[in-house]
């Protein structure tokens, strides 16, 4: 007499190659008492029927969805499908902040490829118009005698509601108005944190910065060589007085990428007509 196929038993290595789950998995899952193995021969292996494989799909599923061992423990437990529904709807919301945020992160890696490709000739200087960002300002670090300058800086950083800003975010550093036009230019008004991530939630910590008319030139500097800074900002002063124009503001400087030994920074300094 045939057997009824749902009756039919499968040893643990043909449960493994069918579902694609490691066999120290199955006898894991066996060992901790998510899923049994359904019977055992004289020889102790391991069988498992077909309804055990719809068990173990489910298990991948969630697997799948990092939801934890000890939870999908707690759902197989449950009579109700109340638990699930929730799961389901909070990992699609998971799903939808991922999806922002990968889209987010494929636009950054097409603009920072671009800016990098800018330090090809860092001789260039020209006129552009800064693109919308969100800042984190705080005193100069160099030049705050604000012992407690850290833990203020580690409170606003704690307030931020969308973590994902870290994946999109530059230090910054601001030298005003009046110490650019003086030559000062070491003697920054604000460090802080420049992010592209649109920050409008969190309009408390973070302040946007609007897009201005500005003179920008692409730096290359040492570890140790920030004095050759003056060059390039005296460099940037002389093609804005050329071209007719005046300082209209802050500068900015937003270290794009550092290297051990080398740092790529871009210097924006605000015109206006005189």
């Amino acid at each position: 007499m045939k057997q009824s196929p749902l009756n039919l038993n499968f040893t643990i290595g043909e449960v493994s190659k069918i579902l694609d789950i490691p066999i120290d998995t199955l006898r894991y899952y066996d060992k901790i008492g998510l899923l049994h193995s359904r019977n055992r021969d004289a020889n102790k292996y391991r069988y498992y029927d077909l309804e055990q494989f719809d068990s173990l799909i489910t298990i991948r599923m969630l697997r799948a969805m990092d939801v934890s061992i000890e939870r999908i423990q707690a759902l197989l437990r449950d009579n109700s499908l109340n638990a699930i529904r929730r799961l389901l709807s909070d990992k699609r919301q998971d799903i939808d902040r991922q999806r922002i945020y990968l889209k987010h992160l494929s636009h950054k890696l097409e603009v920072l490829n671009v800016q990098l490709q800018r330090f090809d000739n860092t001789e260039v200087i020209e006129l552009v118009q800064s693109r919308p960002c969100w800042v984190l300002l705080t005193d100069s670090i160099m030049e705050s005698g604000d012992q407690g300058l850290g833990s203020k800086v580690q409170q606003q950083v704690r307030r931020i509601n969308a973590r994902e800003w870290l994946a999109f975010c530059h230090t910054i550093s601001i030298v005003s108005q009046d110490n650019l036009i003086a030559g000062r230019y070491h003697n920054y008004l604000y460090n802080g944190i420049l992010s592209t991530f649109p920050m409008e939630d969190d309009s408390s910590v973070f302040q946007r910065l609007e897009p201005r008319y500005c003179a920008r030139k692409c730096v290359v500097i040492g570890r140790d060589d920030y004095a050759r800074m003056d060059d390039h900002y005296d460099q940037m002063k002389a093609f804005i007085r050329n071209r007719g124009l005046k300082i209209g503001g802050h500068s900015l400087e937003v270290n794009l990428y550092n290297q051990y030994d080398h740092h790529y920074i871009e210097i924006y300094i605000p015109v206006e007509e005189r």
